[in-house]
């Protein structure tokens, strides 16, 4: 036969302590709880994370999403009858709001801690939409009480929930992280372009250059590349020389000259349109260069020719005006000057005359000479063939 074991009062009564004991705290705590719950609050207090530097949100704008607009007189309603997770769910739906917390301590204090979002760009779409991004690719609208002067994205496209625009949305905060790492381009870049098949241009602001970058690949190497073409040839060739730089090829830079012409519409002939151009162009330069040296040649020597007949025409009148200029004038000085002038153009003018009668002199004796010859040769006749005649 089994033995029955006896029945110990001692721990039962144990038992009947610790559970009266348990139940009076538990009565206790929530008898407090109803005391605390039917009091209500001493103040609200709002904590807005970097709220010094930036003010993207107001401490009003958040009181008034939370309070004001629920029509919830929060001073005098219990504190039990708040509802602090829907108001924290209120704040985690604005789009300006990274994180939000919000709770009661043990002195009745409402605290409201609130994370704002830094938005790293501006981005202009293609429907004419704008809007802010942050680091964690999430979208805020614009703002009517504040501006904030960031990197600008234009030409963007219309972004869905799809794995291309968040790659897109990715490789533009990654693009206008790096420009604004390196103060040099965050400076220097004023606006990125997104193209059609999702590749960037860039526009600079010392320059006219259409900076071609394609792709977020070896971003470090294409920055360099452009950085050193423009300490080694835009400094010293100026920097309105070439009208796009293309840093998608590896290992250099494609700069194509500014040229007055409109490229082709068709993307295939791009190339070879654009080659033709430059030679007609060059060809065309070279031309009216040619032209321009004949026509300055032909206006030196007009203008040479010019002077010296009216060297000569000055000559002629000096002759017969330089005794009346000489009349006129009533310095002793002048006239003797003008008249050794006249004297010195006397003498020139006789010397001529001589030098003239001498070659005529010349001239008549050679034709003298001539004629005697032919008269010489004159008085020697052919014989006369009788049987002819």
């Amino acid at each position: 036969m089994a033995v029955r074991k006896k029945i110990s009062i001692r721990k039962i009564l144990q038992v009947f302590t610790t559970l009266v004991a348990a139940s009076a705290c538990i009565t206790a705590i929530i008898s407090a709880s109803k005391i605390e719950g039917d009091k209500k609050l001493e103040r609200v207090e709002v904590h807005i994370n970097s709220g010094k530097k930036y003010h993207f949100i107001e401490e009003k704008q958040i009181l008034d999403e939370t309070i004001n607009n629920r029509n919830i007189d929060i001073m005098h309603t219990p504190i039990n009858k708040l509802d602090v997770q829907s108001m924290e769910r209120v704040l985690k739906a604005d789009p300006w709001v990274a994180d939000a917390s919000l709770y009661i301590d043990a002195r009745r204090v409402l605290h409201m801690s609130v994370t704002q979002r830094i938005p790293v760009v501006r981005i202009f779409g293609q429907a004419g939409e704008s809007y802010y991004m942050d680091n964690t690719l999430s979208v805020m609208p614009l703002a009517p009480n504040f501006n904030f002067y960031t990197s600008v994205v234009t030409n963007m496209p219309l972004l869905k929930e799809d794995s291309i625009s968040k790659m897109l949305k990715k490789n533009v905060v990654m693009l206008v992280h790096h420009i604004q790492a390196d103060t040099f381009w965050n400076a220097q870049i004023s606006q990125i372009i997104v193209d059609s098949d999702y590749t960037f241009e860039m526009i600079p602001v010392l320059g006219q250059q259409r900076i071609i970058f394609g792709d977020t690949s070896r971003m470090t190497e294409k920055f360099n590349n452009l950085y050193s073409f423009y300490t080694n040839v835009l400094n010293r060739i100026g920097w309105d020389k070439y009208e796009t730089l293309d840093l998608r090829f590896k290992g250099q830079v494609v700069a194509a000259p500014s040229l007055p012409y409109k490229g082709p519409v068709d993307k295939g002939a791009v190339t070879m349109n654009w080659v033709n151009s430059i030679v007609q162009t060059e060809a065309r330069i070279d031309s009216s260069k040619a032209l321009a040296a004949e026509a300055k040649v032909k206006n030196n020597a007009a203008q040479q020719t010019a002077k010296a007949e009216d060297k000569k025409d000055t000559r002629k009148e000096i002759k017969p005006e330089a005794k009346k200029e000489v009349k006129k004038e009533p310095a002793k000085q002048d006239k003797k000057e003008t008249k050794k002038e006249a004297k010195k153009e006397a003498k020139k003018d006789i010397k001529k005359a001589e030098v003239k009668k001498t070659e005529a002199k010349k001239k008549e004796s050679k034709d003298d000479k001539k004629k005697d010859k032919e008269t010489k040769k004159a008085k020697y006749t052919l014989p006369v063939d009788d049987n002819n005649n």
